[in-house]
């Protein structure tokens, strides 16, 4: 009989815990050694000091723990980031893994991008030539009627005018898109590294930094 209550009881007292397993309000998802986001109504306790977030089964983000730091590293001169900085890099770090299964779909849409930058520079540069070649017919044409006395016509004023102002926003473009480029360049080789330490990929030395781009460095000038 006493067998029987024995048995019992910890059939309660399982019964017990998972109603508690169960009835728990939160989750928590933290990074494994490996990289990758580990979602689970416990945390090892090595995983701990990397920082966690906790989270409702609906998804909702309801805390986040920043990694623990050593308590000199401010005096070091090490950056503390902050549960903000920790959570966007959780987002990015989803992002990647969603979006990316290899390396090389990264360097490919990295390329892709820079590609179409390339293109818009050349379609620009091409217009900014024509535009100072139009300006300089219209300058001959402005001095010839000078030399023989007669008034510059107004509807060739404003075309030049007009010529000057596009060329001002050809220029601003080019500027613009090279900016627009190193950015794009900077971004995708973060994420190319970032992805290889989430995948564990050790990175080869003899591989490229980046990727080649042909955005011009400075504005072409009147005289090319």
């Amino acid at each position: 009989m006493n067998k029987y209550k024995r048995a019992g009881c910890i059939a309660l007292a399982l019964l017990g815990m998972a109603t508690m397993v169960a009835e728990a309000a939160s989750l928590y998802r933290y990074r494994n050694k490996e990289g990758n986001l580990v979602v689970d109504y416990t945390i090892p306790p090595e995983y701990v000091a990397g920082g966690y977030e906790v989270i409702s089964k609906t998804g909702r983000v309801e805390q986040v723990v920043p990694p623990q730091r050593n308590p000199d590293a401010s005096e070091a001169g090490e950056p503390i980031e902050s549960s903000e900085d920790v959570s966007e890099q959780l987002e990015e770090d989803e992002m990647l893994l969603r979006s990316y299964s290899e390396v090389s779909e990264i360097e490919a849409a990295w390329e892709r991008r820079v590609s179409q930058l390339d293109r818009e520079v050349d379609i620009t540069h091409s217009n900014l030539l024509k535009n100072r070649d139009i300006q300089q017919d219209d300058r001959v044409k402005a001095a010839n009627y000078q030399l023989i006395g007669k008034p510059v016509p107004k509807s060739l004023l404003k075309h030049m005018d007009n010529l000057v102002f596009q060329e001002r926003d050809a220029v601003q473009v080019l500027e613009l898109r090279k900016q627009e480029s190193e950015a794009v360049s900077k971004r995708y080789e973060h994420y190319r590294s970032r992805f290889m330490v989430l995948k564990g990929i050790e990175p080869l030395e003899k591989s490229p930094t980046s990727l080649p781009t042909t955005v011009p460095a400075t504005v072409p000038s009147d005289d090319d």
